[in-house]
């Protein structure tokens, strides 16, 4: 059966008079088979962590997925007018309606709550290989830890679940967004020369963040620990270095934290399938405090996304720290496939939590 099934829909592959919309496809037999098979395979995995399986609704109110997604997720919504003239929106992650259902349904229910959900997402982006605009998403939210231990959590399971879906060569790149956070309350900068910031950073351009760093005035030690940020990758020993360039006790307080999440990767037998790199700055509003990613060969951007957002659920409801992450399975298939690698799923690991772990 041709592979072309999992590909984007170009203007060769569709129907004269019945063409499918930019940035969805078509899937059946064999390519079908595969995309149930891992589905079923991650919702077996996540359970066997005890996460529980929610199913939220396609389609919200626009200001309920909208409120803290950010700016760009919110722009790249579906958004449309019911009967009554409210706007609607398809939802564009999971993250937000996670958390909605706690605040408003499950803050009574005993902390942790460990939830999965699996199901179809939606985003106004460009298409290519691996970005579609309707894509799967399959994740898991702990809420109620606020512990470096909940944190390891949530990169063990990521980690199995990558292994699970039989990728190779994978790596888990972890950040810290209290870091970056820190360092800005030491300028006067504007959310838009923010993002400059940010996009110069994670390009790694050194001419676009000399020119950010003039324009909000940066200099001497401040300069020195806004360059640094490129250059902050590696194993554990990067959060020594980056020791170095805190400026106040936000900072050093996310070093501390990234310090004590690591012996629980180690006590997880993950620890070797994630770096650090605290030139990653860029992600969802709502974060707070570690962010990750996941590459593997073969693609050349994230099959997966996490990290910590203690104030969403909190928008919703009562406060709650919070944690999670989200894996696309429409790019772990396609990256699967350009590695030569088999169908199926390898053969779940079931590891049993370490001491201490909520």
């Amino acid at each position: 059966m041709s592979r072309l099934l999992s590909m984007p829909i170009t203007d060769h592959h569709q129907h004269a008079r019945w063409p499918l919309p930019q940035g969805v496809v078509d899937l059946f037999y064999e390519d079908a088979a595969d995309k149930r098979q891992l589905e079923q395979a991650l919702r077996t995995l996540f359970t066997s962590w005890s996460y529980d399986e929610l199913i939220p609704p396609t389609f919200e109110y626009a200001d309920t997925l909208a409120s803290e997604a950010g700016t760009q997720i919110a722009e790249e919504m579906y958004r449309f007018t019911d009967r009554d003239g409210r706007t609607l929106a398809l939802r564009p992650d999971l993250t937000v309606p996670t958390a909605r259902v706690v605040g408003t349904r499950l803050y009574d229910q005993p902390m942790p709550l460990r939830l999965f959900y699996v199901g179809p997402v939606f985003r106004y982006e460009r298409p290519q290989a691996g970005r579609q605009r309707e894509f799967t998403q399959a994740g898991i939210e702990l809420v109620g830890a606020g512990t470096p231990a909940a944190d390891a959590e949530a990169l063990a399971v990521t980690v199995e679940a990558l292994r699970l879906a039989g990728l190779k060569q994978f790596q888990i790149v972890l950040g810290q967004m209290a870091f970056f956070r820190g360092l800005l309350r030491e300028i006067d900068a504007s959310p838009d020369q923010v993002l400059q910031l940010q996009s110069a950073i994670d390009r790694q351009n050194s001419q676009d963040l000399q020119g950010a760093l003039d324009a909000v005035g940066a200099a001497g030690k401040l300069w020195q620990a806004f360059a640094a940020l490129p250059d902050l990758h590696g194993d554990i020993e990067v959060i020594d270095r980056a020791r170095a360039v805190a400026m106040n006790e936000t900072m050093t307080g996310a070093l501390d934290w990234l310090a004590a999440v690591h012996p629980w990767l180690e006590a997880f037998g993950v620890a070797r399938s994630i770096s650090f790199d605290l030139g990653e700055t860029r992600g969802m509003q709502y974060y707070t405090g570690i962010t990750f990613k996941g590459y593997t060969a073969g693609l050349g951007f994230a099959v997966c996304s996490g990290g910590r957002y203690d104030d969403l659920v909190g928008h919703f409801g009562p406060q709650e720290p919070a944690v999670g992450c989200a894996l696309w399975l429409d790019r772990i298939l396609l990256a699967r496939q350009r590695q030569g690698g088999r169908r199926g799923v390898a053969a779940a690991a079931v590891l049993v939590a370490a001491d201490g772990c909520p």
